[in-house]
């Protein structure tokens, strides 16, 4: 059974994550090929799907970080 504190932190972390993705898909890392882009949205995925084992502080590290890593 998941806390609810830690069921609210993961669907935050999905939600940055999406962000994530959305900027992967969107070409601003034209650099990237098909097959590292495809590779790292199905790291960011793992992550999501992982993340119940992960405790609540290393859950908020992630969000923190993908928040100040994001452009806006």
């Amino acid at each position: 059974m998941i806390s609810k504190q830690k069921r609210n932190l993961i669907n935050e972390l999905s939600f940055w994550i999406i962000q994530e993705i959305d900027i992967i898909n969107s070409g601003h890392s034209a650099h990237n090929t098909t097959l590292e882009q495809k590779t790292k949205i199905k790291i960011l995925i793992n992550i999501v799907t992982s993340c119940r084992d992960y405790t609540n502080k290393q859950i908020k590290e992630l969000i923190n970080e993908l928040k100040f890593q994001l452009p806006f």
